[in-house]
């Protein structure tokens, strides 16, 4: 029986261990868009393949391709058995014998299962705004700035996918308490006769929060609702926190 971990091997990567790349770009109504994909980066596969099956049990090797480019062949050792699986890649534009060993590891690993999950994931818009990290270029040759957009929960470790939903509920959670506390203090500055729209009905406004203060307590959508109310009443906002 194989000593390997396969699940180990083909866990998600963290986000920090995934870089995007720009499928496409361009400029519509003076406004740059940008299209990119996701991939893991080959120092993460091998980084994957040290700590699931020990560096001395996995190798890897490249050959030429038959029509040019370069094919990588990732061995594990498999019940004492060397197994090898085989992928290519075409020479890039840039560092092009480079990146072509480099695409075709990562081809070779995908053949492992390592980082196959990311082909579900479906090309996504980059955040373009001035302030990115990243550089690129429009088909016609206008230079922008971008950042990559957030990976969707599932494709992210389970372990950090509960993290980030725990830091959501907490958000949340102190939103609801500032929002609580902007009821209380803005809503004496109301006027006793005052009426308001709140759930689809009139109501009188100061009445409302007396008689509903304990469910307010409960549910969040209902102070929101209040607080919408308040802030026109008054003419005094809510300062909500950025996301």
């Amino acid at each position: 029986m194989s000593e390997i971990d396969f699940r180990a091997l083909q866990e998600f990567f963290a986000a920090d261990e995934i870089e995007w790349r720009l499928q496409q770009a361009g400029e519509k109504n003076g406004k740059v868009w940008a299209i990119c994909v996701p991939y893991v980066t080959n120092r993460a596969i091998q980084q994957r393949l040290d700590d699931t099956v020990g560096p001395g049990r996995w190798r890897n090797e490249f050959r030429a391709g038959p029509g040019g480019g370069v094919l990588c062949g990732v061995s594990l050792k498999v019940d004492g058995e060397w197994v090898t699986k085989w992928d290519g890649a075409e020479n890039t534009d840039i560092e092009e014998v480079k990146g072509g060993l480099s695409g075709a590891m990562k081809r070779a690993a995908v053949q492992w299962g390592i980082g196959r999950y990311l082909y579900r994931l479906d090309e996504a818009f980059a955040n373009v705004h001035e302030g990115g990290k990243l550089r690129g270029k429009t088909k016609d040759g206008k230079p922008f700035r971008w950042d990559p957009p957030q990976l969707p929960a599932w494709a992210l470790p389970k372990k950090a996918a509960g993290r980030k939903k725990e830091a959501s509920l907490s958000r949340v959670r102190q939103e609801h308490e500032s929002m609580l506390e902007f009821v209380k203090a803005v809503g004496q500055r109301v006027d006793d006769e005052r009426e308001a729209e709140i759930s689809g009905r009139k109501r009188n406004l100061k009445r409302f929060i007396r008689e509903n203060w304990p469910a307010m307590k409960e549910q969040v959508r209902l102070t929101r609702a209040v607080v919408e109310a308040l802030e026109e009443a008054t003419g005094v906002h809510f300062e909500r926190e950025a996301a």
